[in-house]
């Protein structure tokens, strides 16, 4: 049976008994496709891909596939990608063609595009008949033109397979933003529509922020007059030209600020569209993001500072539907995918660059937006050592091509700018003398258990004696084990019941996590005792005070991080205070800490430097670099990047060595239990599998915490989307999930 020409549709009928018509669909993602490409020079190249993306639609082979699914409820299972992939490689498009091809299943090598392109399943027929019918409604088709590309995407192999990156992003967007309008259009206003007020208004708002936050912050003699120092060199170092910028001052010198007013100063001086905040650890999102909410969102609107760092993989849907599960619920899941169309957007670091190189649709369709920012790394001493080339290479063709600022944050600057990578780049200091803040406000001295090392009981035990202290180790079971030593010391009498003991970690939910931070903050400022034991999640961005503060052995980077908890505001005097750094005789560290430790321990220690040595830090940083070799540092990631192998590269760019997934758990704040309500909700609709947008899918992220993927045998997590789990085993009050405990 041949379908008419006038009912041919891309997706079935709505909610209002309407079929998306295919040449509406066509024209719309190659218009959005194009404007969104348009940012970095690329419109006619989007353009192209959006009217391709669905090309093989019009055949009736795929048209009596869709009639038959939208009876069934099941998926088309008919290619549709073969006959636009085709007309892009004979426009001369060779490689771009890969878009089209991976439109839904992501991107994949040249040498799997050759195989499909000459597959003896393809249905040659078929793709005629779609190309003569659409070439008669849209007619660029029937007069094609190669569409020019950037001398720079064709001279360097590397640089043009981020164009692609970035073109595919445009394209995967553009059709996601159209489905979804289709399907839902109330939702698709609501997401498109994350507040524009205009860097210009969100700088006014956060000047005054800041000024009334100043205002009711507590003196703080020795640090007040740096802070506002290096707030003021930020601010006039933001009119400087775009490249990178370099922010390395002690920490608690107003760094928060710091980057944000360069930030959003920067941007304005040269028409950017957005600033980006990457921090390293998930549980430092959600205070940062509250931070600069409260500043530029006062009137809590909820819709202008964009908190994204949810570990949920929403493509991870599609490897389950291919075996079964709810296909069409597998891509209402996929459009509530995050695009970052938002001015002020704060992310982890794993979020940022692991979507940068991934090649899947949903991780991918944010990139586009990265073009014509300001990109601030914060903590960028945490990036990875076994992949920084690929990714300062990354950053730097960033900053090259497509009208990117980047802005490196760190008290603990990583000496990495002799590296072959960033040859001929030199970063701006924001702030002259830097020297001076470490050496003349000296806030903390340091004592080295590290000879006769003592066990994490011992640590717990005189840590106890002081009855106002934090402790920082490298894993979450030391974690738990100084907790529990505290929790029997406080049940036998040995530690006052009325000292409180906290633990932190990131078994626990975010919300959890904020909500113990709080309590912490609380119990500081009215002089109340407390004992924190916390992973090295704390390290960054976590503004905590105490006097007295114990780190497990790690890099001297990690040691210095955890130093600027205590004494932070440098009101304990000229004795200061004290950073006891112990190594513990129990086993137990990131596989990662093997070789910075080996070189911590030559440049750091009794006898030798203290890690505020910024003299001893620079010889640190390039004897490790050197120490590990090219190879070490992530060059196979860069190979696969020429080779234009976005599978290679996707599976060699992994962040994380102790590869974890994001689980939701049971955890009510009892300040705030709507906002369970609300997430419930959530859940309720993807369990029955229907749609849900990215606005509905930040509601889950407070109550999201992490677990190893090994757990996954654990019966208590179950799926829920893509590779998001629900723990349905207990939830404790201190630890979040606990593995160990016993399985009803």
């Amino acid at each position: 049976m041949s379908i008419d020409e006038n009912d041919l549709y891309a997706h079935s009928e709505n909610k209002s008994g309407t079929p998306h018509d295919l040449t509406e669909h066509l024209v719309n993602v190659a218009r959005l496709a194009g404007e969104f490409a348009g940012v970095f020079g690329a419109a006619a190249l989007g353009w192209w891909l959006g009217v391709l993306h669905d090309l093989g639609k019009a055949a009736d082979v795929w048209q009596q596939g869709l009639r038959v699914a939208a009876r069934t409820q099941a998926r088309v299972n008919i290619d549709h990608k073969a006959a636009g992939t085709r007309f892009a490689v004979r426009l001369g498009l060779w490689r771009w063609a890969m878009a089209v091809h991976g439109h839904h299943g992501g991107l994949t090598t040249p040498v799997e595009l050759q195989r499909f392109l000459t597959s003896p399943k393809s249905n040659h027929a078929a793709e005629k008949q779609a190309l003569d019918r659409m070439a008669a409604l849209v007619p660029q088709l029937g007069v094609p033109s190669r569409p020019e590309l950037p001398e720079w995407a064709r001279k360097n192999e590397s640089a043009g397979e981020l164009l692609l990156r970035m073109v595919f992003s445009a394209l995967v967007d553009a059709d996601f933003l159209d489905t979804a309008q289709h399907f839902r259009p109330q939702d698709a206003e609501v997401d498109t529509a994350l507040c524009s007020p205009g860097v210009e208004v969100l700088l006014g708002r956060f000047e005054a922020g800041r000024r009334k936050a100043l205002d009711q912050r507590p003196a703080a003699a020795l640090v007040d007059g740096p802070r506002e120092r290096v707030y003021q060199d930020s601010v006039r170092t933001a009119s400087l030209p775009q490249g990178f910028f370099r922010l390395g001052v002690p920490t608690g010198f107003g760094k928060t600020y710091a980057m944000a007013g360069f930030g959003l100063h920067h941007a304005k001086k040269h028409g950017l569209r957005r600033v980006i905040v990457a921090v390293p650890y998930l549980s430092v999102t959600d205070q940062v993001a509250e931070e600069y909410r409260t500043l530029l969102d006062p009137d809590r609107t909820g819709q202008v500072v964009l908190e994204h760092h949810s570990g949920v993989d929403l493509d991870a849907v599609r490897q389950r539907a291919a075996h079964g599960h709810r296909g069409r619920s597998a891509r209402w899941q996929r459009l509530a995918a995050e695009n970052w169309d938002a001015e002020f957007i704060v992310t982890t670091t794993v979020q940022l660059l692991e979507s940068l190189h991934d090649r899947h649709p949903g991780r991918m369709r944010k990139l586009h937006r990265l073009a014509g920012s300001v990109i601030v790394i914060d903590e960028v001493q945490a990036l990875p050592v076994h992949l920084l080339e690929p990714v300062l290479l990354m950053l730097r063709q960033l900053v090259e091509h497509f009208d990117v600022t980047v802005l490196l944050v760190s008290a603990t600057q990583p000496e990495f700018w002799d590296l072959p990578v960033l040859e001929g780049r030199e970063p701006v200091d924001l702030v002259d003398n830097v020297e001076e803040l470490y050496t003349g406000l000296r806030r903390v001295r340091y004592r080295w258990w590290t000879e006769a090392r003592p066990s994490l009981t011992e640590v717990a035990r005189e840590v106890a004696e002081n009855r106002r202290a934090l402790v920082v180790v490298n894993t979450t079971d030391h974690a738990r084990t100084v907790f529990r030593q505290w929790e029997a010391m406080s049940e036998t009498g040995s530690l006052a019941s009325e000292v409180q003991l906290r633990h932190l970690s990131t078994r626990m939910c975010s919300r959890h996590r904020l909500d113990v931070i709080k309590d912490i903050r609380k119990f500081l400022a009215e002089d109340v005792d407390v004992l924190v034991a916390s992973t090295q999640l704390i390290e960054a961005g976590v503004d905590l005070d105490f006097p007295l503060l114990y780190r497990a052995m790690a890099p001297a980077e990690a040691l210095l991080q955890a130093a600027g908890r205590c004494n932070r505001d440098g009101r304990l005097g000229h004795e200061g205070g004290l950073v006891v750094v112990f190594d513990p005789r129990e086993p137990g560290r990131p596989p990662t800490y093997e070789l910075p430790l080996h070189e911590t321990r030559i440049h750091f220690g009794p006898g030798r430097a203290q890690p505020d040595d910024l003299a001893a830090l620079r010889r640190y940083f390039p004897a490790l670099y050197e120490s590990l070799g090219p190879e070490a540092l992530g060059h196979a990631v860069v190979t696969a990047r020429e080779e234009w192998d976005f599978v290679r590269t996707a599976e060699l760019f992994r962040m994380i060595a102790d590869d974890t997934v994001p689980v939701l758990v049971d955890y009510t704040p009892a300040k705030d239990p709507v906002q369970r309500t609300r997430a419930d909700r959530v859940v309720t609709a993807l369990k029955a599998g229907n749609p849900v947008s990215a606005t509905e899918m930040r509601r889950l992220q407070p109550f999201l915490a992490t677990v190893p993927r090994t757990a996954l045998s654990d019966n208590r997590l179950v799926p829920l989307a893509g590779n998001l789990h629900r723990w349905t085993g207990p939830y404790h009050p201190h630890f979040g999930i606990d593995l160990t405990s016993e399985k009803s």
